[in-house]
């Protein structure tokens, strides 16, 4: 998956947001952290333990948002790197917060020891990006946001 992550960013019109090996990382990271959570929140539902409520709703919260982060971070076309960098900083915490809690109960549940490492990758993968060069507008600096538009 990871190269063709890298082909679709080489081949898109607009040049990358990010330096190109770092940002391919971070959805690649972000989509196997989804996954993982996704699995996760699965087995843990399997377990038919009601004390594993809260590990359940933090894996489908993470997938949810690295899902949605992955998505944000694959589109090139303008981005406004306000809102990217903040879905990164927003990927990283909710990352933490599920490594955290599977970790917990990874001695009981193989399925949560994968999760948290896959956390892990995606918590390290976002907070790498967010320190990577931004590659857009050469009158930007490293990683500055553009003006916010919204409301």
């Amino acid at each position: 998956m990871q190269r063709t992550v890298e082909r679709m960013l080489r081949t898109h019109p607009e040049p990358a947001f990010a330096p190109p090996d770092p940002l391919a990382a971070c959805i690649y990271a972000c989509v196997e952290s989804a996954q993982a959570c996704t699995a996760c929140a699965d087995a843990c539902l399997a377990e038919h333990d009601g004390a594993l409520a809260h590990c359940v709703r933090i894996c489908l919260d993470c997938a949810d948002l690295c899902q949605a982060g992955a998505r944000v971070l694959s589109r090139q076309l303008a981005p406004d790197l306000g809102v990217v960098s903040m879905t990164l900083q927003l990927c990283a915490a909710v990352c933490d917060a599920c490594a955290y809690e599977c970790r917990r109960r990874a001695a009981t549940h193989a399925h949560c020891d994968v999760c948290a490492a896959a956390c892990r990758r995606c918590t390290d993968a976002c907070r790498g990006l967010l320190g990577a060069t931004v590659a857009t507008d050469p009158h930007r600096g490293p990683w500055q946001a553009a003006e916010h538009t919204g409301v």
